[in-house]
């Protein structure tokens, strides 16, 4: 059974939607603000000025190469993800989420043995 407006108490009646015509704008002039004393134009503070280069620069390091996840470890992050959803636990989710993406942490790298 289909519900009318009036029935559903939304009875105001409904307003046709009208485009306001655009306005056209004028651009303002800036003008140079001076000082009262000196009559000199004020220094511009509004931006930073750019700071002197240094000789001795220091160069970022590289970013590490990027890992790559193996077919069969996307499979068991999807599994599990699948799994989480059916089951309905989101940490077993964002842990297939997780394998998925190569972020579990599964293949670290092993740590370098300290020098004795």
């Amino acid at each position: 059974m289909a519900l009318t407006r009036g029935a559903t108490g939304n009875a105001a009646p409904r307003k046709p939607f009208t485009i306001e015509p655009t306005t056209t704008t004028t651009r303002k002039t800036k003008t140079k603000t001076t000082t009262k004393s000196t009559g000199k134009p004020k220094a511009n503070m509004s931006k930073p000025r750019a700071k002197a280069t240094t000789t001795g620069r220091v160069e970022k390091k590289k970013a590490a190469p990027k890992k790559k996840v193996s077919v069969g470890d996307k499979v068991k992050g999807l599994v599990e993800k699948a799994e989480g959803k059916v089951e309905r636990k989101p940490g077993k989710k964002a842990a297939g989420t997780k394998k998925i993406k190569g972020t579990d942490g599964s293949k670290a790298r092993p740590k370098k043995a300290a020098a004795v």
